[in-house]
């Protein structure tokens, strides 16, 4: 293990300023897995590890589980808490990391038989509170275009505990021939939307494979998805609320499908 003892040492750039996801992360496909509890998962994962970062006692505790990553010595570090924080940018609970290397997009046809998909959710703690509730609801695979944000963010995976790394992840470019795509391999595309035609979700007859699109969390579903999709649904509340968060709505839909 190397010891850092300033907070420049370049050995640690990865780890700097990481209030917001850096861009030297998105460049190389690598995110970070910060706390002890989504580290650890990280670490329990098919997930390659690039590299742990935190305090001595962890590696104390957790070496094997460490070794059995085949992480380089040369990327195993550790610091005093306090200059963790000087390096990362704020507080921290455990004085854990770890950065992790995004695994390959999933193919449309290795995806599971529920499917999240995401159009335009760009809050990153919306994105990982609906990977959390896909896991909690049993739904392994996870679709986002190109106007959400990424899954791997910084935040997203804070927010989804690690959950993230239990999901098959396609990241699409084009989710109009996605969603061609998913109804030739026999997949039902609903959309969650409150609009005129939808109909309540207690009354949606889901096949056994099943697509839902969670739109913006100001605008909706795109209305040319909505055109394709062959059921939109809505969740009955309350006429003094306009509508529940996306990552909210997203509870309640993979609730209601998790009964099929």
């Amino acid at each position: 293990m190397i010891q850092i003892k300033e907070i420049n040492d370049i050995r640690i750039d990865l780890y700097k300023s990481l209030r917001f996801t850096p861009v030297s992360h998105t460049k190389n496909n690598i995110f970070i897995a910060e706390g002890k509890k989504v580290t650890l998962k990280l670490l329990k994962s098919n997930i390659d590890v690039f590299s742990v970062f935190a305090v001595s006692e962890f590696y104390e505790e957790y070496s094997d589980l460490i070794s059995n990553k085949d992480v380089s010595e040369d990327n195993l570090f550790f610091a005093e808490k306090k200059i963790m924080e000087q390096i990362v940018g704020f507080k921290l609970h455990s004085g854990v990391m770890a950065i992790g290397k995004q695994p390959d997009n999933v193919l449309l046809e290795e995806l599971g038989a529920k499917i999240v998909i995401l159009n335009a959710v760009r809050d990153a703690e919306n994105v990982g509170s609906i990977v959390r509730n896909a896991s909690a609801f049993n739904v392994n695979s996870l679709i986002f275009d190109e106007k959400s944000s990424s899954p791997y963010l910084r935040r997203a995976v804070r927010v989804s505990v690690g959950n993230v790394f239990n999901l098959k992840i396609n990241q699409t470019e084009n989710l109009e021939n996605t969603i061609f795509d998913l109804k030739k391999l026999g997949y039902q595309i609903v959309c969650a939307e409150i609009c005129k035609g939808a109909i309540d979700i207690a009354k949606i007859n889901f096949k056994e494979k099943v697509a839902i699109i969670f739109g913006n969390e100001g605008d909706g579903v795109e209305e040319k998805y909505l055109n394709m999709c062959d059921s939109i649904c809505f969740i009955p509340i309350s006429e003094k609320v306009d509508s529940l968060n996306v990552a909210s709505s997203s509870a309640v839909f993979l609730y209601n499908l998790s009964k099929v």
